[in-house]
């Protein structure tokens, strides 16, 4: 039986939208990757567990994120405040699909490498956390088609797992070099 979507209130959307309000949220990306982390921790009401682990938030609000902040996310400041802000999504989910697709933007590492499987994206490093056993391993991920690969290129099989955004300094670790 599948989970019946959520409508957005306006009341929560309005609360939502406050978040422009404050003059250095667009000031910087560590501020705006803070506001909306904070805005999503803050709002148990409106974002369950379900929300967050589908749209793998659950982890990625817990980071430290002066350690996984790309160096130059592929989002304009400038125009945030209207493509996060002037439409309201019709639900919950879309809104906290849009946070959560933000939020990984910010700190998201591309390889510089086509996907195999679909060619319309570029794979990014994200660590997988085997659900299983807890191992962690790098590999490289397709936004667009869910394509996952090792770093050799051969196809990932590892079953379950969690997904984390790679840091900068295990990437050092790894000597991987970001396009």
């Amino acid at each position: 039986m599948e989970k019946q979507q959520k409508s957005l209130e306006s009341f929560t959307w309005e609360k939502f939208k406050s978040l422009q309000n404050n003059p250095d949220i667009f000031k910087n990306y560590y501020n705006y990757f803070f506001a909306l982390s904070n805005w999503i921790k803050q709002n148990p009401d409106v974002v369950d567990y379900d929300m967050l682990s589908i749209y793998r938030l659950n982890k990625l609000l817990n980071i430290d994120v002066k350690l996984y902040l790309t160096e130059q996310p592929e989002i304009s400041l400038i125009s945030e405040p209207k493509r996060m802000f002037s439409r309201k999504p019709e639900t919950v989910e879309s809104l906290v699909m849009r946070i959560g697709d933000t939020l990984w933007d910010l700190v998201k590492r591309r390889s510089g490498k086509d996907c195999p499987n679909c060619k319309d994206d570029e794979l990014n490093y994200v660590i997988a956390e085997s659900i299983a056993t807890e191992e962690k391993e790098i590999i490289l991920e397709c936004d667009s088609c869910g394509w996952t690969e090792k770093k050799d290129g051969s196809k990932w099989v590892g079953g379950l797992a969690n997904i984390f955004p790679i840091n900068k300094e295990e990437a050092k670790l790894e000597s991987i070099v970001f396009k």
